[in-house]
């Protein structure tokens, strides 16, 4: 007498996302992989690192390397504007030896909502620290390679 009834899988239409502005353009990120902006501090110096590994943060008992993605890209830093963030990302690895770093923003994220309609995949040759180049709605941004920045992080990373 009774039917069973096929249960659907749900799969998401749209994803909360934040678009994170850079130096030059913008960065593309799930809601859930930041965890905080925080106002722009002075980072604890790194020995041997390279000129994007800006250096260490305090940030909750944890120290996490600050990074400008802009410089890690082959750009030069301009400085950062009076409006300047630093945005805690999590790598996506909770129980890894980084499970968040920081990263310099221009300004304060927006968010955005993710459709499959409103994304695009670019062409564009991709520098370290890039998963893809993507357009939204027409909007160029990158998304990370957040398990790649992780593991370059970790190279010059000094015990704290």
């Amino acid at each position: 007498m009774s039917e069973v009834e096929a249960l659907s899988i749900d799969v998401p239409q749209e994803v909360s996302s934040l678009l994170l502005p850079l130096q030059q353009g913008q960065m593309l990120v799930p809601v859930e992989t930041l965890s905080e902006v925080i106002a722009m501090q002075v980072p604890i110096s790194v020995h041997d690192a390279p000129e994007w590994y800006l250096g260490d943060l305090v940030w909750r008992e944890q120290r996490l390397p600050l990074l400008s993605f802009d410089v890690m890209r082959g750009e030069a830093l301009d400085g950062i504007s009076e409006d300047g963030r630093i945005a805690v990302l999590s790598t996506g690895n909770p129980d890894g030896d980084l499970p968040y770093f920081a990263l310099v923003l221009q300004g304060t994220p927006r968010l955005v909502r993710v459709t499959p309609e409103e994304l695009a995949l670019r062409e564009h040759n991709l520098n370290p620290g890039e998963l893809m180049h993507v357009a939204l709605s027409g909007e160029a941004a990158v998304i990370p390679d957040l398990q790649g920045l992780e593991r370059t992080c970790l190279r010059y990373r000094e015990p704290g």
